[in-house]
């Protein structure tokens, strides 16, 4: 159960009246309002053409975003980065602690991380509640060599902690050689 303060009620309140459809969470940052509901729901809640979304997002003064969520980490991480190229998702247990380590494409990257970092920050804060996790998120770079595309062997790992920006640390590593 989510616990509510007079602001958080409010929101509620207001999204319901707007679009019929209780929110299971929502996630209040600097520019954003993210509302979870169920995924059946989900085109409900959006209203026909985004209403919905736009109206919330006049009566709020905010971005407003809506996601479906689930129960199942990895559902719940690809509604969350639904419009972002998702390379590789791995949910790994290191002791006792669950990491979610995200690869997307590097043209996505800045998508994946958001304006000042704030849909990381988001995405992190929202599975340390609701699954007791924390995520990595990698960028893959690669290269056209005139046969398709290739991984280039290098692999840009971001990570953004709640209190600072995301931080780039460059990963490189020798892929297809025999070492």
């Amino acid at each position: 159960m989510v616990e509510l303060d007079d602001r958080g009620l409010g929101y509620f309140t207001q999204f319901e009246k707007v679009t019929r459809v209780m929110p299971s969470d929502y996630l209040e940052t600097a520019g954003w309002l993210m509302f979870l509901v169920d995924m059946a729901q989900l085109g409900k809640a959006i209203g026909k053409k985004g209403a919905n979304v736009k109206r919330l997002a006049d009566l709020f003064r905010k971005k407003v975003v809506v996601i479906g969520d689930s129960d199942d980490p990895e559902v719940f991480v690809r509604n969350f980065f639904n419009n972002v190229g998702i390379a590789n998702l791995e949910i790994v247990d290191i002791m006792g602690e669950r990491n979610i380590i995200l690869t997307v494409d590097e043209n996505d990257r800045g998508i994946a991380i958001g304006r000042a970092g704030e849909r990381i920050k988001a995405a992190k804060e929202l599975l340390k509640k609701k699954f007791k996790a924390t995520i990595v998120l990698r960028t893959r770079r690669s290269m056209d060599s005139g046969h398709g595309v290739e991984s280039h062997g290098v692999e840009a790992v971001a990570e953004a902690p709640m209190e600072q920006a995301a931080k780039i640390e460059v990963v490189k590593k020798e892929e297809g050689k025999g070492e």
